[in-house]
């Protein structure tokens, strides 16, 4: 008896009952990474956003309260401080400035910490990584004139 040469020439049988069941679970686990893989990246965007706008709104508050320092003759430091929180609440109401962190240089340059909460999906709900939302920048502004 001899053997064929090929065996690519037999066939496999055919299964009458397949439904696809591998394909289904597949394409479910690639959707659940994916889920998870874009909220994880919808918050990191969110805290950056974050980041960069509040450093943005801190230097114009530091400035704002520079201009009200270097204006007044008496330099009240409550009206400086006001000026600024009044310029960080015009720029976005939920931002914080902290009284302890104000400072005014004798030149006038303002140092102040801005902060505020990162609107987040995922990380805002969990106990370890709460702290990760709130989100806080120093600034420093100087009126130039």
């Amino acid at each position: 008896m001899t053997r064929p040469l090929c065996r690519a020439s037999r066939r496999l049988p055919v299964a009458t009952g397949d439904t696809g069941d591998i394909l289904v679970g597949w394409l479910t686990k690639i959707a659940v990474t994916l889920a998870i893989v874009g909220l994880a990246l919808y918050d990191s965007i969110s805290i950056g956003a974050t980041m960069m706008s509040l450093s943005d709104e801190g230097s114009y508050a530091a400035r704002a309260a520079s201009e009200k320092w270097q204006a007044s003759q008496q330099h009240n430091l409550q009206d400086a401080y006001d000026a600024a929180v009044q310029a960080v609440q015009d720029q976005n109401p939920l931002d914080e400035v902290d009284p302890k962190s104000f400072r005014i240089d004798p030149d006038g340059t303002v140092h102040l910490v801005v902060s505020r909460e990162a609107t987040t999906l995922i990380v805002q709900h969990f106990g370890f990584s709460k702290g990760w939302a709130h989100v806080s920048r120093d600034a420093v502004g100087r009126s130039v004139g």
